[in-house]
């Protein structure tokens, strides 16, 4: 991991070519000086199942647009954890008493009956409220309110498959669902979680982090391991959301935040970069249609031939083909007296019978 002033981290990158979509694994330098302070080997490497070092992430994969009739939707892919953000609004507030010079936002987490095997229902009920209380108080500090005075935006995420770190997972795929829904925001913001446990030697206990721990992981975690969530704006270099539970000492502490600063860079380049090629699609789609709209009105004005009006100089767009072509269009005093002698002949002609 690199501390103030070291060289910038490697990511490596795994095209998904199914789906269009770039996947993100985050490989930070461990900085010596950092850890020397620490007291953390970073030449050890803990194992972990899936074959990652211990800083290294499980690859993302984002999307935006996946609830078709939403203001703004967005679905994010982190390792198995996988979360749809759906943003409705803004709304006019319901209750007047209610309404206020600032906007206000409803955010809604649940976890679907089948997203995880080792929590019961009761569990995911009391972390969807949990969650959705943090991501209320996260997400407010990151949109203009002020500016959507007297309606609500309504936030809704399902968590579909929980395989670990799934507040932070929301923050992030709430956060594209606003910019996807053109909602002005002071930055986009992404969420790390990160572990601190101990090696299982007893004789030489050694400290080390790992970083976005799947649910396997999470399971075989010592019971005084530490765990820190945090919720980074990259640009603005502010802090939206900071959540820990367990023991975690002020020296791995400051380790941790640098880490999650530097993965929570790393997501946000990545999620700027989803919403660049959305726009660049949706540039392209319009830039076509209206190709198509100027190539079917050219067709039209080929096909039909325009007839001048004598006088007037108006053009018909679609003659009257009962006209023969090239003679003249009567005016409509013309056509009221041809069709009064229509009218007045076969009465002449009765007249004349009768006398």
């Amino acid at each position: 991991m690199p501390a103030p002033g070291d060289p910038p981290p490697s990511v490596a990158r795994k095209e998904n070519r199914a789906g269009g979509a770039t996947q993100i694994s985050y490989v930070p330098q461990p900085s010596p000086r950092l850890a020397t302070r620490c007291q953390i080997d970073v030449h050890e490497q803990h194992q972990r199942q899936d074959g990652r070092k211990t800083e290294e992430m499980r690859p993302c994969h984002l999307r935006l647009g996946a609830v078709p009739h939403a203001t703004g939707s967005a679905y994010i892919q982190q390792g198995q954890t996988k979360i749809f953000a759906a943003v409705f609004g803004p709304r006019q507030a319901a209750d007047r008493t209610s309404a206020t010079a600032e906007g206000m936002i409803s955010v809604d987490l649940h976890f679907a009956p089948f997203c995880s095997q080792k929590f019961s229902r009761d569990d995911n009920d009391k972390r969807a409220a949990l969650y959705s209380a943090i991501l209320q108080r996260s997400i407010e500090s990151i949109i203009l309110l002020d500016r959507y005075a007297k309606t609500i935006f309504d936030i809704n995420l399902l968590v579909i498959e929980d395989d670990g770190a799934a507040l932070t997972a929301a923050i992030s795929v709430a956060s594209l669902a606003l910019a996807d829904a053109n909602v002005e925001m002071r930055e986009l913001a992404a969420g790390v979680t990160l572990h601190l446990t101990k090696s299982a030697d007893p004789e030489h206990p050694r400290a080390f982090i790992l970083l976005d721990c799947d649910g396997v992981e999470e399971e075989e975690l010592r019971e005084d391991s530490a765990v820190l969530h945090i919720g980074f704006c990259s640009s603005k270099r502010k802090l939206c959301l900071m959540h820990s539970t367990g023991p975690t000492p002020s020296d791995h502490f400051e380790r941790m935040v640098m880490l999650a600063k530097d993965a929570a860079e790393v997501i946000s380049n990545e999620m700027r970069s989803c919403l660049e090629r959305r726009a660049t699609r949706r540039a392209a789609k319009r830039a076509r249609i209206m190709q198509e709209c100027e190539n079917a009105m050219l067709l039209i004005q080929d096909a039909v031939e325009p007839m001048r009006i004598e006088g007037s100089g108006a053009d018909l767009a679609f003659p009257d083909p009962t006209v023969p072509r090239g003679s003249k269009i009567p005016d409509s005093g013309e056509l009221a007296t041809q069709a009064v002698v229509d009218i007045d002949e076969p009465m002449s002609d009765l007249i004349t019978l009768k006398s």
